[in-house]
């Protein structure tokens, strides 16, 4: 029995994925990997978005410096 892998939504690639070469930079992400980074936020975008037209993608800051995100249950 083949047990398949749980595709994670771009959201949860970015929150886990090491983005620390990407220090300050935008980074886009589309399939579960990051496709581009830049300065420029509409450049990467527009890049990953000709070539990847048929996917979800999505637009993230990398911050400067180390964030905590904190996921809170009720």
């Amino acid at each position: 029995m083949t047990t398949k892998k749980k595709k994670l939504s771009n959201y949860e690639y970015f929150i886990k994925a090491d983005t620390s070469p990407y220090r300050g930079e935008w980074v886009v992400i589309a399939k579960q990997k990051i496709v581009g980074h830049g300065k420029d936020a509409e450049k990467v975008y527009k890049q990953a978005n000709k070539k990847y037209k048929n996917e979800e993608i999505s637009l993230a800051k990398v911050p400067e410096e180390q964030t905590l995100i904190l996921k809170f249950f009720k």
